[in-house]
């Protein structure tokens, strides 16, 4: 089923030139995009003296990072082959052959993503429509099989429900003390350059 569904996928690329470079754009870099986003939320937060915009995207930050290092470990744990080392794939993007299961820029988009949509609802769920857009990219472009795509949502999903349960709110507040010192920075920067 897993290989049947990739071939479904796969079996579409080097028929379009158009279709092939949106879904290698889609792969490469929407999740370097959402990087910058997130980044955009959190000096946002200090242009417009927004705590909580802050304070929820260090957190967003947080999870992200917990989110990699359970894929990393998930994929230790079960270590599966990229499609193109164990059949003849359509193969786009080269990629190294290491672990398939489960893929990085599914788990850091969909991370962001879910963090991100806990406190800006709209721009979230894009992200999420997103995410599964390079989910379907790196299935497309040879790199992953769907399962991998699967596994790696589900496992941001639990870490998130988890994540925002227990730790988020300890996070903001430990991040709390960090801002503090940090806006004042901003603040005493930000008053030095309105006297020149």
């Amino acid at each position: 089923m897993n290989y049947w569904l990739f071939s479904l996928i796969n079996d579409m690329a080097n028929q379009s030139i158009v279709l092939d470079a949106l879904m290698i754009v889609i792969s490469k870099v929407v999740p370097y995009i959402y990087i910058f986003i997130l980044a955009g939320l959190y000096m946002q937060g200090f242009r417009t003296r927004n705590f909580k915009l802050r304070s929820e995207s260090f957190a967003t930050g947080v999870l992200f990072v917990i989110c990699l290092l359970g894929s990393f470990i998930l994929g230790s744990m079960f270590y599966e082959n990229r499609p193109f080392v164990d059949h003849t794939v359509v193969l786009i993007v080269n990629h190294a052959a290491d672990a398939s299961f489960p893929s990085d820029h599914a788990v850091g988009t969909m991370a962001l993503a879910c963090g991100i949509l806990y406190y800006r609802w709209n721009l979230g769920t894009w992200m999420v429509y997103g995410s599964i857009l390079v989910g379907i990219s790196r299935v497309f472009v040879g790199n992953h099989y769907p399962g991998d795509i699967l596994g790696a949502f589900i496992l941001v999903w639990i870490l998130t429900a988890l994540y925002n349960k227990l730790l988020r709110r300890g996070v903001v507040r430990v991040y709390k003390g960090l801002d503090r010192r940090l806006m004042y920075a901003y603040m005493k920067r930000f008053q030095q350059e309105e006297r020149y």
